[in-house]
């Protein structure tokens, strides 16, 4: 097997290759080839034929993994944390380079790695409200499982949220996207409102096939291949009226915070919405919606609508980390974690990150009710406490009171913190503290009717593979990702093409895509009277931005150009560049009106890309650091490339932006996010 062979496999198949052979795994891309290319010459039993290159075990993903657990983007105030750097695509317009992280993370993880450290970060951020079920036998405290139709109305009391230390306020400034930008030094966020949790009792017209009576009750859902599959569908709502204040800038030093001058924003409004299919057979979550309606106390309104699939890097044992951590954020049976244990005080356990023990009983509301007391593991190891206290009712589905109560603070970190968590929180939690409490109370709950059965096959469940773009499909790159579009008057092979051909009017570009370098991300515009393609490329020299102009024929214009320089600088790395799909057929799956239908109208007219839609991709490449040999174990210190489109367009007086992104190597959607906001 040659090295261009080689280079096209993923770090998982090198490294089955490699054990295969007993040979050393560690390293990086490069490292894994060249030792399989010296067995190869030493000992030639790389050559291998059919057969035994299929007994080779590989780690492959089903496509029935495609349902992996995506970041839960909840319905409480901890959610704009996690939301915005999940959804983080870049705006670009005018003359001006393309920002290099439009691969959902908001930092510039193929810089510094912050954004892979964040991941084990959020890995330890949990501490929102849940949803328990509990029946009554007798006197027994004992969980049970969930039904469709179950309903729960609750209020959410006592609620804060404070960040404490302007590198943590500035954290959270910057995901709010401009609204928090008069606040400094420390920001308070006192709340309060109602909520309600439920599962829909679908009926047989919304199963894919209205014989599979056994799944009745389960509804319809799009999965990130756009394969359609039988899903269980949760939802939960929080109206909350929300009081902000803090510190703001000095009218005399505008880069200065002063702690004489309070800022506030009192009597605003936060309606907050999610919906989760959950796919009935593996039980995997297919899809999350979530709406965030903000209206202030001068009645302006804005919204974000986010569409997610997938979760946030591919690897089962990251997900199952976020899923653990993030237990209380979204509605969770205890069924799944006490089975039919008896729950009796003292009795004592884990699931999975979180410690919990069973209380002394006492009366809620003139109910007899039992405490279970949970804290999550390592937060309490590395970077301060989350703890949550459940009332349960004999004979109630759902605990009579609930208090959460989060101090977080990476000046917490102990000893018995792991160095690779240590190292993470070091790298990109910010300094500061950042502290949650409130206590959410059952008013009413309306029992279901038919139990919850998980794990029910039906015929109609696609097949592994099925309608997923093939890997024989993928191309490696030469320069850039393949376009191959036959809609789009000026591809992205013309653009670069007219950079290598012309030394005079590309300069630098030119210079670096005839030797080692390659364009790292790209980004169209049609919405002018000749189309332009922003390129972004690196060579091992220097980096650097072209914005590339098609008036028509055979020549090009270089509409400006400038350095990437510094910190905006990527790694050069084209080693880590995976083979990718071709952008036009991306293209086609994003804009499918079967694959996508809720997206469909939003972005075609007439079937066919949107002018004003502008389509891109990045490649971005992590550059090593004190966790990424750990990393490297999840296969995801590879080159990442997202095909992402952007609209951006104003309906009288509210504009919108919507932003969609999909895995090149995979076709696999991401998601998608729709916000709007006051002109």
């Amino acid at each position: 097997m040659d090295e261009d062979e080689l280079s096209a496999m993923t770090v998982v198949k090198l490294k089955a290759r490699l054990k295969e052979l007993s040979l050393a795994t560690s390293g990086k891309k490069a490292d894994l080839i060249a030792r399989l290319m010296s067995s190869d010459e030493e000992e030639d039993v790389l050559i291998l034929d059919d057969d035994e290159e299929d007994s080779i075990s590989t780690p492959e993903i089903d496509d029935d993994d495609e349902v992996l657990e995506a970041e839960v983007f909840e319905a409480e105030i901890l959610e704009e944390e996690i939301l915005e750097p999940t959804l983080s695509i870049p705006r670009t317009t005018g003359p001006t380079q393309i920002r290099t992280h439009p691969d959902f993370p908001r930092n510039q993880w193929y810089r510094d790695g912050t954004t892979i450290a964040t991941i084990l970060v959020i890995v330890l951020l949990a501490g929102a409200g849940g949803w328990w079920y509990f029946s009554q036998d007798a006197a027994v405290f004992q969980t049970a499982p969930s039904r469709y139709g179950d309903d729960l109305q609750f209020t959410v009391s006592d609620g804060l949220l404070m960040a404490d230390g302007e590198e943590m306020v500035g954290y959270l400034r910057d995901a709010a996207g401009g609204g928090l930008d008069q606040v400094c030094g420390e920001l308070r966020i006192d709340f309060d409102g109602t909520g309600s949790a439920s599962i829909t009792d679908g009926s047989l017209t919304d199963l894919k096939d209205p014989a599979d009576k056994h799944l009745e009750g389960a509804v319809m859902s799009n999965g990130p291949y756009g394969r359609t599959w039988n899903a269980v569908e949760s939802n939960l709502n929080y109206d909350l009226d929300a009081d902000l204040s803090g510190y703001t800038w000095s009218a005399i030093d505008q880069d200065s915070c002063s702690t004489n001058v309070d800022w506030t924003m009192r009597n605003n409004q936060l309606d907050i919405t999610m919906i989760q299919w959950n796919e009935i057979t593996e039980r995997n979550l297919l899809r999350s919606d979530t709406t965030v309606d903000f209206v202030d106390s001068d009645g302006q309104s804005s919204s974000a609508t986010t569409t997610t699939f997938g979760g946030l890097v591919g690897s089962d044992a990251i997900s199952d980390m976020i899923e653990d951590a993030l237990l209380p954020l979204h509605p969770v049976n205890l069924y799944d974690i006490f089975g039919l244990t008896i729950l009796e005080e003292g009795l004592a356990g884990e699931h999975g990150d979180w410690g919990w023990q069973i209380g002394s009983t006492s009366t809620i509301g003139g109910q007899e009710a039992i405490q279970i007391h949970m804290h999550h593991i390592d937060i309490g190891k590395c970077l301060g406490r989350a703890d949550m206290v459940l009332w349960a009712i004999p004979g109630q589905p759902l605990p009579a009171r609930q208090v959460v109560e989060v101090s977080i603070d990476k000046s917490s970190t102990r000893s018995s913190c792991s160095f690779t968590m240590s190292e993470a929180i070091d790298l990109t939690f910010p300094e500061g503290t950042f502290t949650t409490r409130y206590t959410i109370e059952q008013t009413s709950f309306k029992r279901g009717t038919e139990l919850l059965d998980w794990q029910q096959h039906y015929a109609t469940r696609p097949l592994a593979g099925q309608d997923v773009p093939s890997d024989m499909d993928r191309v490696a790159w030469a320069t850039h990702m393949w376009d191959n579009s036959t809609s789009r008057p000026f591809t992205l092979e013309q653009a670069v093409t007219c950079v290598a051909t012309d030394a005079d009017a590309f300069g630098a570009a030119h210079t670096a895509l005839n030797a080692d370098g390659y364009v790292f991300a790209a980004l169209d515009d049609r919405t002018g009277s000749s189309p332009v393609w922003n390129l972004s490329w690196v060579s091992s020299v220097e980096a650097g931005w072209v914005r590339v102009t098609w008036p028509g024929g055979e020549n090009c214009l270089n509409s400006g150009d400038g350095p990437i320089s510094g910190d905006d600088r990527p790694e050069h790395a084209r080693d880590r560049i995976p083979t990718t799909h071709r952008i036009a057929a991306l293209e086609n799956r994003m804009i499918s009106s079967t694959f996508y239908p809720g997206l469909y109208p939003q972005v075609t007219t007439n079937g066919v890309l949107r002018d004003d839609v502008q389509i891109g991709y990045a490649l971005v490449v992590p550059e090593d650091n004190a966790v990424s040999e750990w990393l490297d174990d999840f296969d995801i210190l590879d080159g990442q490339v997202t095909v992402y489109l952007e609209r951006i367009w104003t309906s009288g007086s509210t504009d919108h932006s919507l932003r969609v992104g999909m895995d090149g190597e995979t076709g696999r959607m991401a998601g998608w996010i729709h916000t709007s906001t006051p002109s």
